[in-house]
């Protein structure tokens, strides 16, 4: 009989860490770099670089077996990325839900490669802090971009932080899936001063950085993942030290931070800069305190039963207090029933102008009216949903706003709707079976209760907000997801015959799957700028060979055609993608500059037929008589 080898502490620990923070630098990358796009082109680089490593890793013999629920949860998302493929055959958009299934499998790559690495509660600890940090130096980064950038102006949307992913509440997830962790960090009394003291400037920049972009779904989502992390760890008095130390210095902060939000247009790049020199501030003032606060702790000695009763005390004071605002709210509103009605039409409908001094105070958006359709789709599609990606022209066809999103701004709603109960079940096992084991480990140790932390709001988040499909938040949560985890028990390496056929899996999920789309837009892209009609039509031929699915070749060769009359590239995208209302408007388009009015039409009224209330398809309609 075989027996596992039990791995032996080895003297370049150091090593372990290096596929943590290769991932985590991608994350980074992916949103000062690529300003978190959501294009394939944009991210496919990052997963094929992302599954050579996991490659690397399985075929060099230092992989470590990860846990039989880890395991699951690997086997349901890779489920889960192949149902999205196999939806695309009845999906409006097949390359996109193509895209949705690298992406999928890209977060289980990313899943894979710290259950795979990481052995024991230290090597997961530090694994926790590079990430972190990473989140942290980003959230640093950002504030200075603010004060010294020459444009500043230009990293805000209607007020909102809007750097560096151009998304302010998909920018306050990417900060706050790391404060959690970094509040771990900053509590565990083992740890040397200075980490301890980066710790808590970490956590303080991140929340300040949630603060620039005000996002809603960040507060509820952090309510709710503070309610978790102190329910379950029996450390709750030595994490709400730090946590309690971010929150009032970013609390007192409150009004430089949203002072862009209120800021006329002659002064918002004064108050831009002044909110990015106050987190700045924050950030160092924090830091200071950390080394204090760090110090300190190591001189005060708490017996285990005092801190277990303090812990209580706590935790029964917010009790009491979340008792006690639920009966003051009944006692200083008349009549609850017709505020929360009230409230409930206000969110129903996206507000006309904000008027609340932050965007935190307005509660009014499209969502119902996206989560309606979604609903919608999901009773008339239950099973299999209308395919992965399918909600855009869903919506388009349903819609009650003035909106084109591409998601339906809940992860489960998403799931539901596009690739009905069986996507959802395998996205709640892909997702589920890791995080249970996180949360098993979670009263146990500060560090799991901050994974748990993390992972909950982030899930939380994505109910309500469309992250998952921004790879530059996706990527940190499946590193922290990966890591709570990873370990346990007696380490032991992975055995060559599931370690060789995994690696080889992996090179071909980088080689098959993820490179021919990212080769295919590379040579669509150099048709733009090739001279010769015979090397454009060359590029583009090639770029439909790596990606069939592909319209864009063809929108390239109709964009770049000389005629007219040269419609036929339209007319191939259209018959790949008929239920896409914006191709058949362009198809429609061009029959119309080429005098072809019948044809126009015909393509015009589809194209307003599958967006009924968009006004410039209504228009052009009218025009082709």
């Amino acid at each position: 009989m075989h027996r596992a080898r039990t791995l032996a502490p080895s003297p370049a620990l150091g090593l372990r860490f290096v596929p943590i923070l290769l991932v985590a630098a991608a994350g980074g990358s992916l949103a000062w770099r690529e300003y978190g796009s959501i294009a394939a082109p944009d991210w496919l680089p990052y997963a094929i670089g992302c599954a050579l490593l996991l490659a690397t890793l399985l075929l060099s013999g230092v992989a470590v077996r990860p846990a039989t629920l880890a395991v699951a949860g690997l086997a349901g998302l890779l489920a889960l990325a192949t149902w999205a493929a196999v939806s695309l055959t009845w999906s409006p958009v097949p390359d996109l839900a193509r895209d949705e299934a690298l992406l999928t499998a890209l977060y289980a790559v990313v899943l894979a490669i710290p259950l795979v690495t990481l052995r024991t509660d230290g090597e997961r600890l530090g694994a926790t802090a590079i990430v972190a940090g990473a989140l942290a130096v980003l959230a640093v980064a950002t504030a200075l971009d603010l004060r010294l950038a020459a444009h500043p102006d230009e990293l805000y949307f209607g007020g909102r932080l809007d750097s560096p992913v151009t998304y302010p509440n998909a920018a306050a997830a990417l900060f706050l899936v790391g404060f959690w962790p970094a509040i771990g960090v900053a509590a565990r009394r083992a740890l040397p001063t200075l980490v301890r003291a980066l710790g808590l400037g970490g956590a303080t920049a991140l929340l300040a950085g949630w603060l620039l972009a005000q996002s809603k779904g960040g507060v509820i989502a952090l309510a709710v993942s503070a309610a978790v992390f102190f329910a379950v760890t029996d450390a709750r008095l030595r994490g709400a030290v730090p946590a309690g130390a971010a929150a009032l210095l970013v609390g007192a902060a409150e009004r430089p931070l949203t002072a862009p939000f209120r800021a006329s247009s002659s002064g918002l790049v004064g108050s831009i800069r002044h909110a990015g020199t106050i987190a700045v501030a924050l950030t160092a003032l924090a830091f200071v305190l950390g080394l204090a606060y760090a110090a300190a702790d190591r001189r005060i000695a708490i017996s285990d039963r005092v801190h277990r009763a303090a812990g209580r005390a706590a935790l029964a004071a917010l009790a009491v207090a979340a008792i006690g605002a639920v009966a003051g709210f009944f006692v200083a509103v008349d009549s609850p029933g017709s505020f929360f009605h009230r409230q409930w039409v206000s969110f129903k409908h996206l507000p006309k102008k904000e008027t609340g001094s932050t965007h935190l105070l307005t509660i009014g958006s499209n969502r119902y009216d996206f989560w309606r359709v979604a609903l919608h789709e999901f009773e008339h599609h239950p099973l299999a949903g209308i395919g992965s990606r399918g909600f855009a022209a869903a919506y388009l066809r349903e819609r009650r706003s003035l909106e084109n999103p591409a998601r339906a701004h809940s992860l489960e709603l998403d799931a539901l709707s596009e690739t009905g109960i069986l996507g959802f079940a395998l996205l709640a096992v892909g997702i589920g079976c890791p995080l249970a084991i996180a949360a098993r480990r979670a009263r146990r140790s500060l560090l799991d209760a901050s994974l748990l932390g993390a992972c909950v709001y982030w899930l939380v988040h994505a109910s309500v907000d469309w992250i998952w499909s921004i790879p530059a938040n996706g990527l940190p949560f499946f590193l922290l997801l990966g890591i709570g985890a990873a370990g346990g028990g007696v380490p032991r390496l992975l055995r060559a015959r599931a370690a060789l056929p995994a690696g080889a899996a992996a090179v071909v999920l980088a080689a098959l799957a993820f490179a021919p789309p990212w080769l295919s837009a590379r040579f669509d892209d150099r048709a733009y700028t090739e001279a010769s009609p015979a090397k454009i039509l060359g590029d583009l031929r090639w770029a439909r060979r790596l990606d069939p699915l592909s319209t864009e070749p063809y929108l390239t060769q109709a964009e770049l055609s000389r005629s007219p009359a040269d419609v036929a590239p339209l007319e191939r995208a259209v018959a790949k993608e008929p239920r896409v209302a914006d191709l058949r408007f362009r198809l429609g388009s061009a029959y119309l500059r080429a005098g072809r009015k019948a044809d126009a039409r015909r393509e015009l009224a589809a194209a307003h037929r599958l967006a009924p209330n968009y006004a410039p398809y209504v228009e052009a309609l009218r025009r082709a008589g």
